[in-house]
């Protein structure tokens, strides 16, 4: 009842005067503060016919968009906002974000320079660089981005463990564990943090030490999922399946819609020849991610495993059906398919 009524006094300011634009910029910061980002696309609409050069409702209007999606739109609005303001860096930047997210690597590197130009000490854009080069795997240049973002502003962890997350995935797990260290100096009561160093302390074969960290992680956030998993994952590692599969019933409880700890589980249990329950774990995935061809082919194994050549022939054929272009489960189906084949000759 509270929401309606600021919303109707908002409304009443701006029938009485329906051009002052603080009251509709007022009335679209509520709507975002309660999460209606469609009121606040109306509204900032509204404001842009009578003020097309209002910078910020562009600005705004485009992260809106941005965020649902709707990149046309966000694109156009941010363009119209650079004609106003070509010397203001944000825009620049929110179009290098949106040609990142449609993997036009071009067009997002060159907005993201311009935005640089315009502001060379903003650390945000050296990270969102940073991010870019990551996402087409060349790490040097991401570190090096990440590195800048660190020196302009060295009190952000995030860039920290963007940086130790770059190293890991250059197999430098010493160099990514002094990261994720320096970040979790900086932010100690971080879970995400925490699990991260947990993550590279496991990396490195420290068992114990990243159990502590696993520990802790869940500790200051019981319901952390990931956390759970990751616990899980060490504890396979290092051969304690009973434990995981404890730590992955728990993240099922906490998490029940995703599919990624099923899978973990049932790949446990088929390890340990328990080839009934890891069947009934895989198909519950697979209600979760409907068309993964991963999940079929995993279920077709199974079977394979169980002397039901059916169901076996039934589930790869699905998962050829859901990735018509992968060799590798067709190659496992000829495989499977020679395998009875000559049984059944030995037999004969």
């Amino acid at each position: 009842m509270l929401r309606e009524n600021i919303i109707s006094e908002l409304k009443e300011k701006i029938k009485l005067n329906p051009t002052d634009i603080e009251n509709y910029k007022n009335l679209a910061n509520y709507y975002i503060g309660s999460n209606d980002l469609n009121g606040a696309m109306y509204v900032y609409r509204e404001i842009l016919k009578f003020a097309p050069c209002d910078f910020q409702s562009l600005i705004n209007l485009g992260s809106i968009y941005f965020y649902k999606k709707m990149y046309f739109e966000a694109i156009e609005s941010y363009n119209k906002a650079i004609s106003i303001e070509p010397n203001n860096y944000a825009p620049y930047y929110n179009l290098g974000n949106i040609y990142a997210e449609i993997d036009n690597f071009e067009l997002s590197l060159s907005n993201y320079e311009k935005a640089l130009k315009i502001n060379p000490e903003k650390a945000e854009i050296y990270n969102a660089l940073g991010y870019l080069y990551q996402d087409v795997d060349s790490m040097d240049m991401a570190i090096e981005y990440y590195l800048k973002a660190i020196e302009i502003d060295p009190v952000n962890y995030e860039y920290y463990i963007n940086v130790a997350n770059a190293q890991q995935k250059k197999n430098n797990y010493i160099d990514a564990l002094d990261y994720y260290e320096k970040a979790s100096e900086i932010n100690p009561d971080d879970e995400k943090v925490v699990l991260c160093l947990a993550n590279a302390y496991a990396a490195v074969k420290n068992f114990d030490k990243a159990i502590k960290l696993y520990d802790r992680a869940i500790e200051l956030s019981p319901s952390y999922y990931s956390a759970w998993v990751c616990k899980a994952i060490t504890y396979c590692d290092n051969n304690m399946s009973q434990d995981a599969i404890s730590l992955l019933k728990q993240a099922i409880e906490i998490e029940p819609e995703r599919a990624n700890a099923y899978i973990l589980l049932a790949n446990i249990l088929v390890d340990e020849k328990r080839f009934e329950e890891a069947l009934m774990i895989y198909k519950t995935a697979s209600k979760i991610l409907v068309n993964d061809p991963k999940i079929s082919t995993f279920i077709a194994n199974t079977y394979v495993m169980l002397g039901d050549y059916i169901q076996a022939v039934k589930y790869y054929k699905k998962a050829m059906k859901q990735a018509p272009k992968d060799n590798e489960i067709k190659l496992i189906y000829i495989e499977m398919a020679n395998s009875y084949i000559n049984s059944k000759i030995e037999g004969i």
